[in-house]
Formats: C-alpha cells, structure tokens, sequence
C-alpha cells in the first residue's frame, strides 16, 4: 500500500522549509521538491537540459554554466517565461517524487512543494498544508534570505499573491508570522490532534 502523501505548501519566505525540518526532526519521512529539483538542474540533468534547450533562457547560461540567480531574475520579471520554466520543469520533478513515494516505507510521507498550485498537473496527493505569514514578515526574511532589495522582494512576492485561493484548496493551516517556539508548538497541536492522519 502507497504511504499518504502530505503536500507542505505555501507563499515565498512563508516559512515551508522550517516546517519541513521541524516535522522531519519528528522522524517524518520529508521530500523536498527543490531538492530533487537541485539534482535534476546539475549540468547534465533532466531540468539542466531542458533548460538549456530554451532560447529564453539563454542569458541565464554562461558557456555550460547555469547562473541560477540570473534564472531567476528572467522569470520573476515576465511571468510568461515563469509558466515556460514551470511547464518544462515540474514533469521531471513530479516523476521523481512520485518514485521516492511509492519506494518509501512510511505511512505518510510529507512532500514540500514550493509551487503546488502553479503545478498545471499535479501528482496524487492526501492533504495539503499551507504556510502562511503576514506579508512584512516575508519581505524581511526574503531580503534576509536572498540579499535583495525591498523592490525586488515586493516583486517575488507579489508574483505569488494568491493567498486566499490556496486557503480555499488547503486542509491545513500554519501561520508562521511568529517566531520557530510559536511554530513549534502549532506543529504539536496539529499532531495531538491527529489532523495529519485524516488521510490515513
């Protein structure tokens, strides 16, 4: 039998990963898509190549060298070739995931999908938990996390602003505006309460 799958998403700078690791400090079985996405943008990857095929992204390329922050740049500025990445992409990552799943042991296995509802095909899934965090507290930590300036953190945020249509389509809420001790204890709530086994 397939283990649930528990999707962790949310808007950028919310806070999805720092969930992901508290759960996985829990021993929950934890896949990250960036992480597989990582793997699959090496030279020589499936995304690389994929990629590299695209005349849109050819400014992001430096010889064989990928510039992943120059990558970025393109598609957070015109989000038609945000939809082209995601297209080319997401097919490659979901296939991987969808292999890590049905090799897993576990009964549940949490899978933190940055992008989940840009995902035009999404693969199977039990329950969705959403991330969220007031709009100043993700502007401070992308700046933070990413060393830009408040424009360009406004602008990746806005990109994603679709909050209120990712609640609607989420089974489970975290507000990550605090600080780790608060989110802590809403991930304990949340276990007790046994709301991720109503997949199960």
């Amino acid at each position: 039998m397939s283990p649930s799958r528990i999707v962790i998403t949310g808007l950028i700078a919310s806070g999805k990963s720092t969930v992901a690791e508290i759960l996985k400090e829990k021993g929950y079985e934890l896949i990250s898509a960036d992480e597989v996405n990582r793997d699959l943008i090496k030279k020589g990857g499936k995304n690389y190549l994929a990629i590299k095929k695209e005349e849109i992204f050819a400014p992001a390329f430096d010889g064989d060298h990928l510039d992943k922050k120059e990558l970025a740049e393109i598609i957070f500025n015109d989000k038609e070739k945000m939809a082209r990445l995601n297209e080319i992409s997401h097919t490659n990552i979901i296939a991987a995931i969808n292999e890590m799943v049905e090799n897993s042991k576990e009964d549940k296995v949490f899978i933190e999908v940055p992008l989940f509802f840009k995902i035009k095909d999404r693969f199977p899934h039990d329950l969705v938990v959403l991330v969220t965090a007031s709009r100043d507290v993700q502007i401070k930590r992308l700046m933070a996390r990413d060393k830009i300036d408040y424009d360009f953190a406004l602008k990746k945020i806005e990109s994603q602003d679709e909050l209120e249509e990712m609640k609607k389509q989420s089974d489970i809420i975290i507000d990550n505006s605090g600080d780790i001790e608060s989110l802590r204890r809403q991930i304990e709530k949340i276990i007790k309460r046994g709301d991720f086994n109503e997949s199960c």
